[in-house]
């Protein structure tokens, strides 16, 4: 037995060339097997508007009406009013080919193909010889082939320009008289500038020509039915392009918006002379010419019937036309004219725009009611069995072709489903028509599912015909035929072209979420074919078994569960002093929360920005509860610090379709929920949670949990981009830490990585260079900058390395973590060439870009205080010898008289008794640090030079060299004085001072270098 699944009961050429969306378009044969019956009402003209008047009327009934209809000037006017694609033109057609073949009828049919004005006026003229009429033709014909579109577009400019040119003031009312006579609109439209905006491809006026001249391709845009605000040229690119006169009056429409419609009205009001002046019938010629043509039909005794597919077709000639349409056909008692039943579609916003001159003569020439097609079914009556015995027609007559149909003659139409082995199965699970068509591939839910997806957002009960072949029954009997025949369909471009309208039912996420669950190959068809075929069902056995099969899908097992919120919710009485506990009670608010929550999922609407901020903040909140602080070990920051690093915003927690998503960084949020059935369920649990009502499913709870264990490496991430405390970051901090401690003496290259941890978290508070005096200008102020903003930035490298005992100070440093950091910013003893450091640095490291030349500066100035002291203490002298022969030296003056003054002998002393406490090593120290600069090359020269500048010296060194320079200056000196004597006892004292200083020089000369 043949399967329905992948069965196509049609070709899809021949469907292609049988279901037209215009009325026009198909045979006879083929029109009157698809007509289903319109739903037509009668509607009231009251001023501009429509009221309806009683219930639905059939078409035989509008036939019967506008054939009988007595009329007392003879003529009768019956506008089918209804917006585009309603069936306006399909049911002009079908009274067509329903007038019985009478002698007495004169039947001129205007088709919505026939735009041009010749094919107009021909048709108008069709069956009628006279010279007049014959002259009209010509010059309509010559018209036609001597302009193209350009020619005639630049034409009707000009005509325009001459028409408004001739109006005055008293023409028009208020403020729109600017507008009037040669210095108003007529200017703007003889400005060579404006005349090339308004003439450009797509403009108004181009759109016109080309319809005037060329008949309309039915697949083409309709015909604008006139001048809108939209079409005045307010756009220009550069206004000053433009006359004076026109700017000033440009400037006027621009700001005025009564002004704009003032002027889009007297265009239309000009609108017909003009096309009467650029095609040369000049006026009235077309008004005289249907006269004509009905007094020759009344000469034959003939009553003429005018069926207008479009009256915006007629557009040039409708006022003449109209007016004779409506001639009285007898004058003094006398048949002068051949009585006229004129049948005219046209669209309810043209009807309503209608010129006052037309719109008095369309009343008065219909008795003061139209019928209107505009089909707009209400929740009550829904129009399911319409809509269906619509589809089902034409879906016969795509299985049939248009052949087969047109060979029928005047024979009944047959049902292909007849013949058909799969009628049982196909119809038992798709369904069929009252008239027994079968509905496949649609079923009722689907086509009127899909008939309310492509209706107008402002009429969403509206069913449209010529929307519903070209939207609904086309795409899928000629483009989808290759899905289903392959067992695709309905496919992702289905999901796409048909968006749930607001007024179905959308598939709720529950269900979504468990054919997800148990539909792993084919799950978003599935859900399609739920939604749409199954009518959006709560339970899966609500859906045929057999259907699911058709489109090669298995029926969901009847123990799956599904997730249903309470169908009755009760409104909760909790207050805001009193939250709820947990229970059944839905407050009305979160009811509509919950709604818009699987609406955002079930129906792509934009999730609001209140619920979204709920989620965002349950969602991020979370994560920071769960934080350990831990890993990397580090100071637990306020909630207030690390909101400002983990906002509850987009940039932490993006949900797709949400208000809020157009932040910057929305693209790199760590947490992301994509429009998806699971995420819809698990939102409405945490609204659920927060509300404090049960219903919230125990793997909700367990995925937010999870979320906040797994996002953990994410919010360390947003906390080290927020505070700068990434590992290169602190590592800058550590490197401007040690580079301040070198400064104070207190690190240098070489030290031990537990030392320069130490030297770098310390603030530095005790510190006190003991050298301070030899220490350079620069050396001292970069140094004293740095001190005042160390203990900000020592703080940060601790709590960003360390533990403490909730949000107070660090307790524990993380060594692990630190010493690598230490390490690594131990490597580097410069600032030259550093990126920019983090904030918290930058106060700390003010001037350290000149840290380069200070420390070439400091390395000057020691050498110069080491050479000082070698001059006076080469190497291998011992401090003690040198201060034993100082001291030898005074002993010795004294006896000779030749003693150091009061205050300089005070001033050694003091000297001599400091430098017997002082480190004489630090020479020795000093002279080999400097040494190891000259004797090492590229970074282990620069880390030499860092370690002989920065160690601290204390005051040892500048004790030494102040007592030995103080010494040999006052030794030198006493040696001069003593050789100077003149007396007797003069020879004597030298020489015993010279002794002394023979063993000075001894000292400081020595013959063989020793230790000190």
């Amino acid at each position: 037995m043949p399967e329905l699944r992948g069965h196509l009961c049609w070709d899809p050429d021949t469907a292609s060339r049988t279901v037209h969306t215009e009325a026009v378009k198909p045979s006879a044969a083929v029109f009157l097997a698809t007509h289903a019956p319109l739903r037509i009402r009668k509607a009231r003209i009251q001023g501009r508007s429509l009221v309806p008047m009683d219930s639905a009327v059939t078409e035989k009934a509008v036939l019967d009406d506008f054939l009988n209809r007595k009329a007392d000037t003879g003529t009768l006017l019956m506008p089918i009013v209804g917006d585009s694609g309603s069936g306006k033109s399909h049911l002009v057609r079908w009274v067509r080919e329903n007038i019985p073949p009478r002698d007495k009828y004169q039947v001129i049919y205007l088709e919505k193909s026939q735009t041009s004005l010749k094919a107009v006026v021909e048709a108008l003229l069709k069956g009628v010889e006279d010279d007049s009429l014959a002259q009209l033709r010509s010059d309509v014909r010559s018209f036609s082939v001597s302009l193209d579109d350009t020619g005639l577009a630049r034409r009707l400019i000009n005509a325009l320009n001459e028409a408004l040119a001739a109006t005055t003031a008293k023409d028009l009312s208020g403020d729109a008289r600017v507008l009037a006579g040669p210095k108003g609109l007529a200017a703007i439209l003889q400005d060579p500038y404006i005349q090339a905006y308004m003439l450009a491809p797509g403009k108004f006026v181009p759109q016109l020509a080309h319809q005037l001249l060329h008949d309309r391709d039915l697949d083409a845009p309709e015909r604008p039915v006139g001048f809108t605000t939209g079409d005045l040229p307010l756009n220009v690119q550069d206004i000053k392009q433009a006359a004076k006169i026109s700017q000033s009056l440009l400037q006027k429409l621009l700001s005025d918006p009564v002004l704009k419609n003032a002027a889009a009205d007297l265009l239309n009001q000009h609108l017909e002379a003009a096309v009467q002046s650029a095609s040369k019938m000049g006026t009235g010629r077309m008004h005289e010419a249907m006269l004509q043509v009905r007094q020759a039909f009344a000469r034959q005794g003939k009553e003429i019937i005018l069926l207008v597919e479009d009256f915006a077709l007629i557009q040039g000639v409708q006022r003449e036309l109209l007016e004779a349409l409506t001639e009285a056909a007898t004058r003094e008692g006398q048949l002068r004219y051949a009585p006229m039943r004129t049948l005219m579609a046209v669209t309810t916003g043209y009807f309503r725009e209608l010129p006052e001159t037309v719109m008095s003569r369309v009343s008065a020439a219909t008795t003061g009611y139209v019928y209107n097609v505009d089909l707009v079914f209400g929740p009550e009556d829904n129009g399911i069995e319409q809509i269906a015995s619509f589809v089902g027609r034409y879906l016969n007559a795509a299985r049939i072709g248009h052949e087969v149909l047109d060979g029928l003659k005047n024979r009944p139409v047959p049902n292909r489903c007849d013949n058909c082995p799969l009628k049982a199965p196909c119809h038992e699970s798709f369904g069929h028509t009252d008239e027994g068509f079968g509905l496949y591939p649609f079923n009722r839910p689907a086509v009127v599912r899909m008939v309310h997806s492509v209706a107008p957002a402002d009429k969403e009960w509206a069913f449209i015909p010529r929307s519903v072949l070209s939207n609904v029954l086309r795409p899928t009997l000629v483009d989808s035929s290759a899905e289903i025949a392959d067992g695709s369909f309905p496919s992702p471009t289905f999901k796409e072209r048909f968006r749930t309208a607001p007024i179905d039912e959308a598939l709720s996420t529950a269900v979504a979420e468990e054919v997800n669950t148990y539909d792993q190959t084919d799950a978003e068809r599935h859900k399609l074919v739920l939604e749409f075929w199954g009518n959006a069902p709560t339970e899966p056995a609500e859906v045929d078994a057999g259907l699911l099969r058709a489109f090669g899908l298995r029926p969901l097992p009847s123990e799956v569960g599904w997730s249903k919120a309470p169908k009755n919710p009760t409104v909760s009485t909790a207050t805001p002093d009193r939250p709820p506990a947990p229970t059944d009670v839905i407050p009305e608010s979160l009811r509509r929360r919950i709604q818009s929550v699987e609406n955002w999922a079930a129906r792509d609407q934009p999730l609001p920005v209140d619920v979204a901020r709920d989620i965002r903040k349950i969602v991020s909140e979370t994560v920071i509860r769960r934080y350990p602080w831990s890993s990397p070990l580090m100071k637990e920051m306020t909630a207030d610090e690390v909101n400002k690093a983990w906002p509850a915003n987009s940039t932490v927690v993006s949900i797709r379709g949400a208000v809020g998503e157009n932040l910057p960084g929305v693209d790199r949020a760590p947490i992301t929920f994509e429009r998806t059935a699971r995420n819809s369920q698990f939102f409405q649990s945490l609204l659920r949670t927060k509300a404090g009502v049960a219903g919230t499913r125990a793997e909700d709870l367990r995925r937010l949990a999870w979320i906040g264990e797994t996002k953990s490496d994410a919010l360390t991430a947003a906390l080290e981009r927020h505070y700068e405390i990434s590992d290169a970051e602190l590592v800058t901090g550590f490197r401007a830490s040690l580079l301040g401690a070198a400064l104070a003496g207190r690190a240098w290259p070489g030290m031990a990585d537990n030392d320069l941890l130490s030297a770098a978290l310390d603030d530095g508070r005790e510190w006190n260079r003991g050298d301070r005096k030899l220490r350079t200008t620069s050396w001292q102020q970069i140094l004293a900058r740095h001190m005042e903003n160390r203990a900000p930035l020592v703080d940060k490298l601790s709590s960003s390395v360390g533990l403490s005992q909730g949000t107070g100070a660090v307790r524990m440093v993380d060594a692990a973590r630190a010493l690598p950091l230490i390490r690594t910013a131990a490597q580097s003893w410069t600032w030259t060439g550093h990126q920019p450091p983090p904030s918290w640095v930058r106060n700390a490291v003010m001037g350290f870009a000149g840290l380069d030349t200070c420390l070439d500066e400091q390395v000057k100035t020691l050498s110069a205080g080491l050479n000082s002291v070698r001059q006076c203490l080469p190497r291998g002298v011992g401090g003690r010898e040198t201060i034993d022969a100082v001291r030898a030296a005074l002993k010795e003056s004294e006896k000779v008289g030749l003693p150091p003054n009061r205050d300089k002998k005070t001033q050694l002393n003091d000297l001599l008794s400091r430098a017997e406490t002082a480190e004489w090593r630090t020479i020795t120290t000093l002279e080999d640090d400097l040494d190891k600069i000259s004797s090492s090359e590229g970074a282990e020269s620069i880390s030499a030079k860092v370690k002989a500048a920065a160690r601290d010296r204390s005051e040892s060194l500048e004790i030494i060299r102040d007592c030995l320079v103080l010494a040999d200056e006052w030794l030198t000196g006493a040696l001069s004085n003593a050789a100077a004597r003149s007396d007797t006892a003069g020879d004597s004292a030298v020489q015993q001072l010279q002794s002394v200083q023979d063993e000075w020089a001894t000292l400081i000369e020595p013959e063989d270098e020793g230790n000190d």
